[in-house]
């Protein structure tokens, strides 16, 4: 349990290298260095914007709780997820 408390007060900003562009409601991001693209939808959206390297995980899911209709160990394990994703995409790095 500790280990997931660590990781919620982590504080992430988004990769100053990627090009994001709005296609509707979505983002496409390119991250140049491997070439690749992503797309994000509702709520990858709403996370991605809650990455702005002030905010702590912590504080990104009290965000969701409220927004969503959704149980915060839900949120949780979803928002870790997801941020694992993007970690691993590298469209994240330490704020």
């Amino acid at each position: 349990m500790a280990e997931k408390n660590a990781a919620m007060n982590e504080v992430l900003t988004l990769n100053p290298d990627c090009v994001v562009r709005e296609i509707g409601e979505g983002l496409v991001i390119l991250v140049p260095e491997t070439s690749t693209t992503h797309s994000l939808e509702k709520l990858g959206v709403f996370i991605w914007r809650q990455l702005d390297g002030k905010r702590d995980l912590a504080t990104v899911l009290e965000a969701i709780v409220s927004e969503y209709e959704v149980t915060e160990d839900t949120a949780r394990a979803d928002l870790l997820a997801f941020v694992d994703e993007l970690r691993n995409a590298n469209l994240l790095q330490a704020g």
